[in-house]
């Protein structure tokens, strides 16, 4: 009987120190729901939305009085495109009590983008002011209605708005509201008010005296109502303030100074130019151009050359002067392919923005995509 004895104490000392080193052994604590939320937002940054929704799930489902966690993850929700599920959370949060200003404001904020992306701007607008109705310097409400007038052209009120950012964050905004006022008078000029335009353009100088655009445009709205010398007026200071984008009106300046029997004053044009900005590449082929439309051939293509000294990679300028050169020695079929040449690179000319890459064969002083300004010329 005694082997018996043994191995069923055998079997129970086994039994005891199973369960011990089950009872003992340690384990991994259990996370919180703090480091859930912390670990969800981590998972946000990275970019992994799915792995940071599933975290902030299991917050919510944990805590349904975490605020945040909620509004982050209908954030998610609008990043996925799933737009009725981003408005459904955030919405439901509104009849929330005891919500901090905080909470508020970022509630707010986030049914602004979920509407802006629904494109129901009116109502992301009412939940803009109930931003400003809480806090009337909150500078993101009032972004968020900057945004919102620019995406839909509205672009007066735009101006005010950022006027109100102005006396808020003390940032010098003028430039960039003599380009709103530009957009305002383009957006007139389009509907058929021309002289309104006009009226817009003229703000924006006073707003900045040196704003490439409202002249360019100026002188535009002249051109297309046959008031030649206001539109060379005002294409020539487009041209001294702006030199690098002097190609732009170029050959406006000289057609129209043609038509009214004064080509001589585009070489003192020219000159006055390259007087002020010796180095400008587009004065200095703009000169060449007109000796060479005058016949003389040499002096353009000397003018020329000296200018390619000092910008050897202007494309534009080599172009121009193989041209002189084949001209010079009669080869007109050469001439021709490279007058074809010339045309394609201009007609298929891409300006890029800097900001966000958005690439336009027209002029923008303020760009369509993003919104950011003076990012097509450095």
């Amino acid at each position: 009987m005694e082997p018996l004895y043994i191995i069923i104490a055998l079997a129970v000392l086994s039994i005891v120190s199973l369960a011990l080193y089950f009872l003992l052994r340690p384990t991994a604590p259990k996370k919180t729901t703090e480091s859930l939320y912390s670990d969800g937002l981590r998972l946000l940054l990275e970019g992994d939305l799915e792995a940071a929704a599933d975290k902030l799930k299991q917050v919510v489902r944990r805590d349904t009085n975490h605020i945040d966690a909620y509004i982050k993850l209908g954030d998610i929700f609008r990043e996925n495109n799933q737009h009725s599920q981003a408005l459904k959370v955030h919405q439901s949060l509104t009849v929330r009590r005891n919500l901090s200003q905080g909470q508020q404001l970022d509630i707010f904020h986030s049914l602004i983008h979920d509407f802006r992306e629904l494109q129901q701007y009116e109502k992301a607008l009412q939940y803009a002011d109930k931003m400003l109705d809480i806090d009337k310097k909150n500078v993101k409400g009032h972004e968020a209605k900057l945004e919102i007038y620019r995406e839909t052209n509205r672009w007066e009120e735009a101006a005010e708005v950022l006027k109100s950012i102005q006396k808020i964050t003390g940032e010098e905004q003028g430039k960039t509201l003599a380009l709103y006022r530009v957009e305002e008078g383009r957006k007139l000029e389009k509907a058929g008010g021309a002289k309104d335009g006009r009226i817009q353009y003229r703000k924006a100088l006073k707003t900045d005296p040196k704003c490439c655009a409202a002249y360019y445009y100026l002188g535009n709205s002249y051109d297309a109502e046959g008031r030649s010398e206001e539109a060379i007026e005002n294409w020539e200071k487009f041209g001294e303030i702006c030199p690098d984008s002097l190609f732009l009106v170029s050959e406006n300046i000289e057609q129209r100074l043609f038509e009214l029997g004064n080509f001589s004053e585009v070489e003192r044009y020219y000159r006055r130019l390259l007087e002020s900005h010796p180095d400008n590449i587009e004065a200095a082929v703009g000169i060449a151009s007109f000796y060479d439309k005058k016949g003389e051939t040499e002096s353009a293509i000397r003018s020329i050359e000296n200018a390619l000294d000092k910008a050897p990679d202007s494309l534009r300028a080599r172009i121009v002067l193989t041209k002189m050169y084949n001209k010079d020695k009669s080869h007109s079929a050469i001439e021709d392919q490279l007058d074809q040449m010339l045309q394609i690179v201009s007609d298929q000319m891409q300006l890029t923005c800097e900001n966000c890459g958005y690439q336009s064969g027209n002029v923008h002083w303020l760009c369509p995509e993003c919104h950011q300004t003076n990012t097509f010329f450095s």
